[in-house]
């Protein structure tokens, strides 16, 4: 074949083919373009693992206990006897106070109180003296009832006596002499039995007399008893306010702060004000309390014994495990936070109140639970929750399910997902019930 001839083949067939790819561009271009108008999606499948919700948030190191120490009583500093950073025990002297007015007035109630304990001895021995009176009384009313009734007798006697003798002289049998004898005899007698009547009245009314002087004695006894009582009272008052001239740790710990010097002096409650400090200020810190401040999405979460890690800033890499102690069970208005405490043995004094720290509290922990990542969980305005997934046709389909623990990063479903499904992570857009999707291998 001429050179001529073999120009004009190729450029035939190069014709040919240019033809055949202008008419199979347009629906190559179309399906390309429907494919690209896909949504892209990322799947990802359910697992099962353990699910632990925790919550982390600031901590702060306080002690155990603490207590400022002030004076109950007005006096000068004699003794201080320890400084900052003592370590002190339970009701050990901190300083003593010299009142000496207060002793005086100790002195004058003892010497009070011993004059009213004598008083009441004179009280009691007037009761004695006032029941042999009332007794010596007694015995007088019996002694002139018994008269009576002997000069009543005697009367009796007499009359008939006198009875007979008028008799005798009616018959002549005895003289006038006779019968004025025993007249005189009868008047004797009679005159004898008023004698006596006055004289069970005088007994008597001696007998009331002795009786209220005894009522009297022993009311007086009373009343001493009340004041010899009222004097103890009032030295155990004073010796409680000097007791208060001790000042003595309440507890075993260490004394944190310090304000007086020997020879001050200070005003005692409650002419203290409350601009004055403290003369002490105590704390334990052999135990140690860290308070944590619960954001209200965890507080309900949050129970004692829950198990703690905490992490301080003064030492570094080092994980501290402990458990809630108490819950505040309140929130707090102005932060809208709940206090969570948490114990720890501090007997080796590594820790020290003011320490700042992070506590990561675990609040719940879900055994092979079904989980998903929270991305791909959506919730609908009525709050309930619903996944996408793609079936065998590759167009999306959604599914309701019933959320339960929540970590932050996964969650887990309660129901309505077996595992096997194939459910769309996030995406940015919307996807539409039933429509196609293009998968996409992260």
């Amino acid at each position: 074949m001429s050179p001529l001839l073999r120009c004009l083949f190729i450029a035939t067939l190069a014709s040919c083919s240019g033809c055949e790819q202008s008419a199979e561009s347009p629906a190559k271009n179309a399906a390309e373009e429907s494919a690209s108008q896909l949504p892209r999606v990322e799947l990802v499948r359910p697992v099962r693992k353990d699910l632990i919700r925790t919550t982390t948030q600031p901590a702060t190191i306080h002690p155990y206990y603490q207590a400022d120490i002030v004076a109950k009583v007005s006096g000068y500093f004699r003794d201080v006897n320890v400084d900052i950073g003592d370590e002190v025990m339970e009701g050990q002297p901190l300083c003593t106070l010299i009142i000496p007015e207060m002793n005086q007035q100790r002195e004058q109630a003892v010497a009070r109180q011993r004059r009213l304990a004598a008083e009441l001895q004179r009280a009691e021995a007037a009761v004695e003296v006032a029941v042999a009176q009332v007794s010596a009384a007694e015995a007088g009313v019996e002694e002139a009832c018994s008269n009576v009734e002997r000069f009543e007798a005697q009367l009796v006697a007499d009359r008939a006596d006198l009875e007979r003798m008028q008799g005798l002289v009616q018959k002549q049998a005895a003289t006038i002499a006779m019968l004025d004898e025993a007249r005189a005899e009868h008047d004797v007698s009679e005159a004898s039995k008023v004698a006596a009547q006055a004289a069970v009245r005088s007994a008597r009314a001696r007998l009331q007399i002795a009786a209220a002087e005894r009522r009297a004695a022993e009311a007086e006894i009373a009343t001493a008893a009340a004041r010899l009582a009222e004097s103890k009272t009032a030295i155990e008052e004073i010796d409680t306010m000097l007791a208060y001239t001790t000042l003595r740790a309440p507890f075993a710990g260490v004394i944190t702060s310090r304000h007086i010097d020997p020879g001050d002096f200070v005003p005692g409650r409650p002419a203290v004000t409350a601009e004055q400090q403290p003369l002490f200020h105590v704390e334990q810190q052999s135990r140690l309390r860290v308070r944590v401040a619960i954001p209200e999405r965890d507080a309900a979460a949050v129970d004692s014994g829950d198990p703690v890690s905490l992490r301080c800033d003064a030492l570094p890499g080092e994980a501290i495990t402990a458990t809630v102690s108490r819950v505040a069970r309140r929130l707090d208005p102005s932060t809208r936070t709940m206090t969570v405490e948490i114990d720890l043995d501090n007997q080796d004094g590594r820790l020290l109140p003011g320490m700042f720290g992070r506590a990561t509290i675990t609040t719940q922990v879900e055994t092979a639970a079904l989980v998903l990542p929270a991305s791909a969980i959506r919730t609908d305005s009525a709050g309930a929750a619903h996944v996408l997934i793609v079936d065998e046709t590759g167009a999306a389909q959604q599914v309701a399910v019933t959320i339960g623990a929540d970590d932050g990063k996964e969650i887990q479903l309660v129901a309505g997902l077996s595992g096997d499904e194939q459910v769309i992570d996030s995406f940015v857009g919307s996807i539409q019930v039933g429509q196609q999707v293009e998968v996409v291998t992260p």
